[in-house]
């Protein structure tokens, strides 16, 4: 077993092989570790490639042996917002108020990990979240070109309807 565990580490890495490690002592008793031990059947026992692969597979999924209840409610967030920089918002947001993250962790826990959750209360949260930080990255970083733009636009817009000019609505990109 030590041989395979040194030639994780050598492969992936210390901190790989102390996963292996760690999920071996914990889980002494799942196929893959018996497997990786060599384990089973009198008659026949398992090849080095086979051990190599077992290890290589608790590798790859040993968040499945290590968190049992994956997941907080940001790796939802990082899998709902596609832009980093509105991900580095909200998780700035997060960040700036530790008792809301702590509340929406803990309730995703209870309610995310068993799937029973309201997706539409957490989209909910993330939106609020978005706004707040929105309106505290304007303030502190200035508007953008497009957004000075966008603003002249809208000012300009509503001069002519205060005037009385029909003025057809933006149609939102598609």
């Amino acid at each position: 077993m030590y041989g395979i565990l040194n030639l994780i580490r050598k492969l992936y890495g210390r901190p790989a092989m102390r996963r292996v490690l760690e999920i071996i002592k914990k889980y002494p008793e799942a196929r893959p570790v018996k497997t990786i031990k060599s384990e089973g059947l009198p008659y026949y026992g398992s090849t080095k490639g086979s051990r190599i692969q077992a290890a290589e597979g608790l590798i790859e999924g040993s968040s499945r042996y290590l968190d049992p209840y994956p997941g907080t409610f940001m790796n939802y967030v990082r899998h709902k917002i596609p832009k980093k920089e509105t991900f580095s918002d909200v998780a700035n947001y997060y960040r700036l108020n530790p008792d809301k993250r702590k509340i929406m962790d803990e309730w995703y826990q209870e309610t995310g990990a068993k799937g029973w959750w309201s997706a539409g209360f957490m989209d909910d949260m993330i939106q609020d979240a978005i706004k707040t930080m929105a309106g505290k990255n304007l303030k502190t970083r200035g508007p953008t070109d497009h957004e000075k733009y966008l603003l002249a636009l809208l000012r300009q817009k509503r001069k002519k309807s205060q005037e009385g000019a029909k003025i057809l609505p933006f149609r939102r990109p598609e």
